[in-house]
């Protein structure tokens, strides 16, 4: 079979459509800047539409439940350019919330059982995809929230670890939106497009160039198509580059987004979790591993060869199963008839999340162990 649409090294790809990404402070105007987006549709996730006022320049959908949104088809959204998601945070709860009713899919505590959680995902990521095929860009408007360590305070989107990762890796612009005062003393709305230690951000579009990354808001009664230029002006960069040029800007974001992370942890945990997303493969892989390594030093922390982690020497700390871990365990009691309750005491500890990570493997095949004995509880 002939390779259709081939693309050499040295030709830039065509970009028709990108997602973009800003979360904010409250009431700083975050769904009235979507509406200046080209001939948008908004899906209202938090129930707030009414005060964007004159500035609702859009079609607005106030969502229920989740098939409100996810069942959407390429007719629907034909008279539309851009699809907005206010705010994406309620948006993820959303899609939780309905994988939540459906029989089968939470744990004794009510959470999403793991598969339901990876159903979850897909199905998020799923309808992203399905809409970007139609030629339509995406907006998602985040809430801000604030982190301290030590002196520097640290702005970031109000998500989950694993959630806000993927947004990251699925946006190509992504900008805190904050009050600023300028030079002649007024305070202003302004996008920060540059990640620094002090917010998170990505700019693969190049925007603010001569500015720091730092575009100033104008007044959006009379800028009516402010986000809609911008986001031309993104296409317009990244139309420019190519494959090549693509990929060595996209390990440059990685690197430094990663660097921006080490920067804020505190605990060794959270240097645990971006161990984990080292990649050996990645072109700054000895940059990052090294970046990290001083972190920890910084911080106290020591690698504990047995547990293959990071601890705190000045903390008698409990390393337990993690949430994955915890749901298997689960999921193998269940389909095993074994009670759970029972097991636990049994184990001589209060839940599951009691077992130590360290004994993980053994306590699977200590169940199935059990089972093949014939000695399951009921």
């Amino acid at each position: 079979m002939a390779l259709i649409n081939v693309v050499r090294a040295d030709e830039p790809i065509h970009v028709e459509t990108i997602v973009a990404y800003y979360y904010a402070d409250p009431d700083i105007g975050k769904s009235s800047l979507a509406f200046t987006a080209n001939a948008p549709i908004l899906f209202d996730f938090d129930k707030g539409v009414h005060r964007v006022g004159a500035l609702r320049r859009g079609t607005a959908v106030q969502v229920q439940k989740w098939t409100d949104v996810s069942n959407v088809t390429e007719e629907d959204l034909k008279p539309f350019k851009t699809v907005v998601f206010d705010t994406v945070g309620t948006m993820l709860d959303c899609v939780k919330i309905y994988y939540q009713g459906i029989k089968g899919n939470t744990q004794r505590d009510g959470n999403l059982t793991l598969k339901a959680q990876g159903y979850a995902g897909n199905d998020f990521i799923s309808l992203i995809n399905r809409i970007r095929s139609y030629g339509k860009d995406i907006v998602f408007i985040g809430h801000a929230e604030e982190q301290r360590n030590d002196d520097l305070l640290i702005h970031r989107p109000s998500m989950t670890g694993k959630n806000r990762d993927v947004l990251y890796r699925i946006s190509d612009i992504m900008a805190y939106l904050t009050y600023e005062k300028a030079a002649d003393g007024q305070i202003v709305r302004v996008l920060k497009f540059q990640a620094s230690n002090s917010h998170h951000a990505k700019n693969s579009g190049n925007l603010g160039a001569d500015t720091g990354g730092n575009i100033v808001l104008p007044n959006l009664m009379q800028a009516q198509t402010f986000f809609a230029d911008l986001i031309q002006q993104a296409k317009d960069h990244l139309n420019i580059m190519t494959p090549a040029q693509l990929e060595t800007m996209k390990a440059i974001e990685q690197r430094d987004q990663f660097f921006a992370e080490c920067d804020q942890a505190i605990y060794a945990s959270s240097i645990n979790e971006l161990c984990e997303q080292l990649d050996k493969d990645h072109v700054h892989y000895l940059e990052m591993r090294k970046f990290l390594k001083a972190k920890s030093l910084h911080l106290g922390f020591v690698y504990d060869k047995e547990k293959q982690k990071f601890i705190d020497p000045k903390q008698n700390t409990f390393y337990g199963i993690s949430p994955e871990q915890r749901d298997h365990i689960q999921e193998l009691l269940a389909q095993l008839n074994i009670d759970i309750v029972a097991f636990c005491e049994e184990q001589g500890i209060d839940s599951l999340m009691g077992i130590e990570a360290e004994r993980f493997n053994d306590v699977v095949a200590y169940i199935n162990t059990k089972t093949n004995q014939g000695t399951a509880t009921a």
